[in-house]
């Protein structure tokens, strides 16, 4: 199937989602519902992913969470202005500094923010939405969640002729890659994308669930890994249980942490994958975004997969 039949066949499975325009508005269901009057305009995003999304519409958030955090973690793409208002932690959003920015909608993760919807609903409408899978959901997709995500928030914006476009342009994306990949003989090579992410937990190692495995799988990659931690799509790995991390090509996620613990270790270069030159660097990248996290991704993974291959010698 190609680019265009699969995003059709996407844009289809979105009209089941609960979207609708009801007499007093619009009206969007993703974890919980929300009904909006009149389409938002000032949003506070508690997490990274949906400052990117709404940024990526062309509406800056009056309020986010740990805009350092952002700026570093979610590698800053698209860029957030500094007027833009920090309103505490992800896990422990400032709520009376939430209300004096008197916002029309506020934007949450079910697991993270569940606990607290009470008290957010006092102050705006808020909509939550689910980021892992649970341990029932075997078909669970991030990357699919996502773009479910993407198009609701969008519909609480009247931005959703913007965000088909930006749909459109990562399906397009996506199959241009996979393309080129198989075009240079990579279809189907086997690969795990992972980070180090500090405070130490080690090699953070993403599951096939997790958007880097989705977008693995968009490219005509075969992603292997698949065991995360209970609720997660990811898990940690400490030096002794990387040897792991076999059979497989090992995308390294840029340092933006302190990694030469592991990498400076003398076992390092007796790993499997080291030895057998079966890694290779990407970009510093956002593991939980929206449609340009994704696009960022995939591009970051065929470059590197092709300048590993180069330096091979093809």
């Amino acid at each position: 199937m190609n680019a265009s039949l699969r995003h059709l066949a996407f844009s289809a499975a979105l009209l089941l989602t609960p979207l609708a325009a009801t007499a007093t508005g619009t009206q969007v269901c993703l974890s919980n519902c929300v009904s909006l009057k009149q389409p938002a305009k000032r949003v506070i995003a508690l997490n990274w992913s949906a400052a990117e999304m709404l940024l990526s519409l062309e509406v800056v958030p009056v309020g986010v969470t740990l805009t350092k955090g952002y700026k570093k973690w979610q590698t800053n793409h698209p860029a957030m202005p500094d007027s833009v208002t920090e309103i505490g932690r992800r896990q422990e959003p400032d709520l009376a500094t939430i209300a004096r920015l008197k916002p029309d909608l506020i934007i949450g993760y079910e697991f993270r923010h569940r606990r607290i919807l009470d008290a957010l609903e006092q102050i705006a409408p808020t909509l939550l939405y689910q980021q892992f899978p649970s341990a029932e959901q075997t078909d669970f997709s991030y990357f699919e969640q996502s773009q479910k995500v993407f198009s609701g928030i969008a519909q609480l914006l009247d931005k959703s002729a913007l965000a088909e476009i930006k749909l459109q342009h990562l399906h397009q994306r996506l199959s241009q890659l996979k393309q080129q990949l198989a075009s240079n003989g990579l279809a189907n090579k086997p690969v795990a994308y992972a980070k180090f992410v500090g405070m130490g937990y080690g090699l953070r190692v993403f599951t096939n669930k997790s958007l880097a495995g989705a977008i693995s799988q968009q490219l005509g990659l075969n992603y292997v890994w698949q065991h995360g931690l209970p609720g997660k799509d990811f898990t940690h790995l400490q030096l002794e249980q990387l040897p792991k991390l076999n059979n497989s090509h090992l995308l390294l996620a840029g340092n933006q942490v302190d990694g030469e613990r592991m990498m400076h270790s003398p076992v390092w270069p007796l790993l499997p994958f080291v030895q057998q030159h079966q890694f290779s660097d990407v970009a510093p990248l956002f593991s939980f975004g929206g449609p340009l996290s994704s696009i960022k991704m995939a591009e970051s993974f065929a470059q590197s997969l092709l300048l590993w291959q180069e330096q091979q010698g093809g």
